[in-house]
C-alpha cells in the first residue's frame, strides 16, 4: 500500500458542492482512456458528475485480478 499520484475516474453524487461517491483507478493511466470511460458512464447515468482528475491517492495491488486500485483519496490535484 503507497501513496501515488494517479489519473481516477471519479463519480460525484447530490447537491452542492457534490460528494465524491466513487473512484476508479484507470490501468494504463492515460487522460484519454479516463475520458473514453467517462463519456460512457455520463451516457448510462442521469443523476452524476463524473471528471477525470489527478490525485493523490493510496493505491494497492488487488490479490486476485493483479490490478491496482484505490483505496482512499487524500487529495484531488485540480
Amino acid at each position: 500500500e503507497q501513496m501515488e499520484i494517479v489519473i481516477s475516474l471519479l463519480m460525484f453524487l447530490g447537491g452542492e458542492p457534490p460528494v465524491l461517491k466513487e473512484h476508479l483507478y484507470i490501468q494504463d493511466q492515460k487522460m484519454s482512456t479516463c475520458l473514453k470511460m467517462k463519456r460512457v458512464s455520463e451516457r448510462s447515468s442521469n443523476n452524476a458528475r463524473f471528471s477525470c482528475a489527478k490525485v493523490k491517492a493510496t493505491v494497492i495491488v488487488d490479490e486476485y485480478s493483479g490490478k491496482k486500485k484505490i483505496t482512499s483519496i487524500a487529495s484531488l490535484d485540480d
